[in-house]
């Protein structure tokens, strides 16, 4: 079987005809087994695959016998063969093929069986019985009478066998054909069946060869023709220009497995996108000696692809401009986009002022949980706490911007060790604390927090207390549940003086929701025999590939992490249903979520075939000396004060504006256009780079006025609605109304504003990349550049008072508008003037 799998299936070359019969009439000759020379198929693919029932046995009895399929155009591309309306598996080596379902099914039986043991092989004729059954019995198309008498043989044989399967122990082709007529049955339902066999579909239906094997079909079944109509992507309405006149010119490229890829152009003096195909193509023809007469190089197979564009109508290939298509060496085709195909769509974004979402969304109406922010109760916010709580919010922003349910859950610490330290310092040296609770705030908290830590590591009578305290408080002991009740509201107030400055969105769930939960939980891993009682008594679950186990219950019966983020996970998939979860916490955490999301996955809470479960780890901030952010005194920074310094600087910096004349608001306006930059400058300069890394928190580049930073691009945003200003200012032309006008009145003559309109309408393709994996600097990558290609078109352009302005100025405005949409999805506030 090893060796089946790397080869993509058996040994034994098969020749069969349709649904599996030999073929009659043929002379054949019976060689000696010396003569046979076995030949491993290169390939085995299917052609002409559909959502149907045929093309669904073939996957899934690939599935079974770990044999891999591709999409192949294989010999449909033979018109002698034009009558053929289902699957076709061929291989690599010619000639060898099935026709329909159930022959394929019959032949890649065939083909396992020639590395399987002999005690597993199975009567031929006796499947070949069952497959006929389904043939003449189980198909939509057969009379009720007939189906009945095949139902009651059926269960008579299920109930001779043990009820799973129809032959043998194991799951045959027999099954495969039985149970997906069964469920395909457009005229029956399941609730029609008797309970034997609605246990027989059950079991085979969820189990991995038909799960598999149905996901896998999706990547058999050929692509729908791109819509270029309704799809807003300029990358795959590219690609899928190149794959269709690649296939067209070259029909075995599909069969010799050459990925047809196209990208942004790393050279944009020679193009907007770039096919690079033509020299792996060319390699691989060549190797299996495939090259037509006049391809001696990549740079021939790259005109002659080009030159099959160029021949194509406007209607059937309206996005590339073939006059300013090129071949670049050693066999790049250098493409750009047609200003034609720009235009409408430019003009339908600035009526509508909504930017196109990609066409596809897997997350639209989907239940999303983002765990993030999460700070402990009883101790300020700090620094620290800035990267979760940012990039948290821009993550849910962008799922709801495509349409996702989303939970922004705050999952605070206000459970632990900590709270027994805290409780025991208070019973004995603040007996009086509940009743002062409106005089405290959270540095008094924190002041008793670090006293507590010292009698902790310093008295043992005292750590002893402090863990019978937890146990208390989590057994809902009612004086540590009152202490604990006050130091959670006066710790709330602080955060929400934190989120009130972001714009910050929580639910706050804590990890004492999970106390009455994590008991259940640990009673569903001993049913499943995956507790590992240690020395001591800790309850321990050991994940493959990791040596230090989660423990979900500690010696002393208290909870930890592990338990309460277990007890979390099965919650939020499970009572939430939520089918996406993303964990936003610092790297240091990324193994211990591994853990968790391996965990759940063994407890079946996990189906990877629906949820999808993620961390995004993050960096540490550093000062600009290269260490973590402290003040001078050497104490984490308060994130509010961090926060208040970068509105305070950007208000002086604005007042010096007015008074030099050099700014478009009044003293008036100082005050919140100072908190829209200062806070956006803090989020953006954050943002802007990928999570994972350190980064060093200085005031002066995230306030500069130049350069990749959110005043730069806010600077920028407003000159544009500047323009738009001035335009009715000086020369009467209302935008707005100019906008709602349903004409096409923006026109791309300059290649300025050719690659401006380029540039916005690639947002679709932007957002399709960032929903694979959430990170918002894709974004930032993006505004920046758009700001910059912007600046060089109102350089490069003349606006107000051109022939053009009506059109340039919508151009202006679309741009605000996809701009404005990049700072919402960043969280940061945009502002028209400055």
């Amino acid at each position: 079987k090893k060796q089946q799998k790397k080869s993509g299936g058996g040994s034994k070359q098969v020749n069969t005809a349709s649904n599996a019969n030999s073929t009659k009439g043929a002379k054949t000759s019976n060689p000696s087994p010396q003569e046979v020379q076995p030949q491993t198929p290169s390939w085995y693919g299917i052609s002409n695959a559909g959502n149907d029932l045929a093309s669904l046995k073939a996957s899934v009895g690939a599935s079974l016998f770990g044999i891999a399929l591709r999409r192949s155009v294989g010999l449909m591309s033979d018109r002698s063969l034009s009558f053929l309306h289902g699957p076709v598996l061929s291989t690599g080596n010619g000639p060898c093929m099935a026709f329909g379902g159930n022959g394929i099914l019959r032949a890649l039986a065939l083909l396992s069986s020639s590395t399987e043991d002999s005690s597993k092989k199975y009567s031929i004729a006796i499947l070949d019985e069952w497959l006929e059954v389904e043939r003449t019995c189980f198909r939509s198309s057969v009379d009720k009478k007939t189906k009945t008498k095949a139902l009651t043989k059926l269960e008579s044989a299920l109930d001779s066998t043990g009820g799973i399967f129809l032959v043998g122990d194991e799951t045959t082709i027999a099954d495969i054909a039985i149970v997906l007529a069964l469920s395909n049955d457009k005229n029956n339902t399941e609730n029609n069946y008797s309970p034997l066999i609605k246990k027989y579909m059950t079991y085979h239906l969820s189990s991995p060869p038909f799960t598999n094997g149905e996901t896998n079909l999706q990547n058999l079944i050929p692509p729908p023709p791109f819509d270029f109509d309704k799809d807003p992507s300029i990358l795959n309405g590219v690609s899928a220009v190149f794959q269709s006149a690649v296939t067209k010119v070259f029909p075995a490229a599909l069969d010799l497995d050459v990925d047809i890829k196209v990208e942004q152009s790393k050279t944009p003096k020679f193009g907007d996108y770039q096919c690079i195909v033509a020299m792996p193509l060319f390699q691989k023809l060549k190797a299996n000696n495939m090259l037509p007469p006049n391809a001696n190089s990549p740079m021939d197979i790259a005109n002659i692809i080009l030159s099959h564009i160029s021949s194509l109508d406007q209607k059937t290939q309206p996005i590339l401009d073939p006059s300013l298509c090129t071949v670049q060496k050693p066999g790049f085709i250098m493409c750009r986009i047609a200003s034609s195909y720009l235009q409408p769509r430019i003009n339908a974004l600035v009526q509508t002022s909504k930017c196109s979402l990609p066409s596809i969304i897997r997350e639209a109406n989907q239940d999303v949980v983002v765990d993030f922010s999460s700070p402990n109760i009883a101790k300020e916010m700090h620094v620290g706490h800035l990267r979760s709580t940012i990039i948290g919010e821009s993550v849910c922003r962008i799922l709801e911007f495509v349409g996702a349910k989303v939970r922004r859950v705050n999952h605070v610490g206000d459970w632990g060790t900590q709270f027994g330290m805290l409780i025991t310092y208070l019973q004995e040296n603040c007996p009086d604390f509940k009743d002062k609770k409106e005089e405290l705030a959270i540095a008094d908290l924190t002041q008793f927090y670090k006293k507590a830590k010292v009698c902790f590591d310093e008295d043992e009578h005292f750590k002893e207390t402090s863990r019978k305290n937890v146990v208390n408080l989590q057994a809902g002991d009612p004086e540590c549940r009152a202490i604990w009740q006050v130091l959670c509201d006066i710790s709330r107030k602080e955060f929400e003086k934190v989120y009130k400055r972001l714009n910050i969105t929580l639910e706050e769930c804590g990890e004492s929701f999970y106390n009455s939960r994590i008991p259940p939980v640990i009673e569903e891993f001993q049913s499943k025999n995956l507790i590992k009682v240690e020395e001591g008594g800790a309850k321990c679950v050991f994940v493959p590939n990791y040596q230090i186990p989660l423990m979900l219950q500690k010696s002393d019966g208290g909870f930890g992490y592990d338990s309460t983020d277990m007890a979390a996970l099965k919650y939020r998939l499970h009572e939430l249903n939520a089918k996406r979860a993303v964990y936003i916490t610092d790297f240091s955490q990324g193994d211990h979520f591994k853990m968790c999301f391996a965990a759940g996955e063994m407890m079946g809470w996990v189906d990877p075939s629906q949820h999808r479960l993620q961390h995004i780890g993050f960096g540490t901030v550093m000062g600009e000396d290269g260490k973590r952010f402290k003040t001078r005194s050497g104490d984490t920074v308060r994130l509010v004060d961090l926060l208040d310094e970068a509105v305070m600087r950007m208000k002086d910096s604005l007042t010096q504006r007015i008074q030099d004349s050099k700014a478009n608001i009044t003293m008036d306006e100082v005050d919140t256009t100072a908190s829209a930059l200062g806070y956006g400058a803090v989020k953006y300069f954050d943002l802007r780079r990928n999570p994972t890394t350190n980064y060093s928190f200085s005031y002066d580049q995230m306030l500069d006025t130049r350069g990749n930073t959110a005043i730069y691009l806010l600077y920028a945003h407003a000159r544009l609605e500047s323009i738009c200003a001035r335009g009715e200012k000086d020369h009467g032309i209302n935008v707005d109304e100019l906008a709602s006008q349903n004409s096409n009145r923006i026109v791309l003559g300059h290649p300025s504003e050719r690659s401006l309109a380029l540039y916005i309408e690639m947002f679709a393709d932007v957002i399709e990349e960032v929903l694979k994996d959430l990170y918002p600097y894709r974004i930032c990558d993006y505004l920046y550049s758009l700001s910059n290609i912007a600046t060089d078109f109102v350089t490069k352009c003349k606006v107000l008072g051109s022939p053009e302005m009506e059109s340039r100025l919508l151009l202006c405005r679309a741009t605000a508008v996809v701009m404005r949409q990049c700072f919402d999805l960043l969280g940061i506030e945009s502002v028209m003037r400055i």
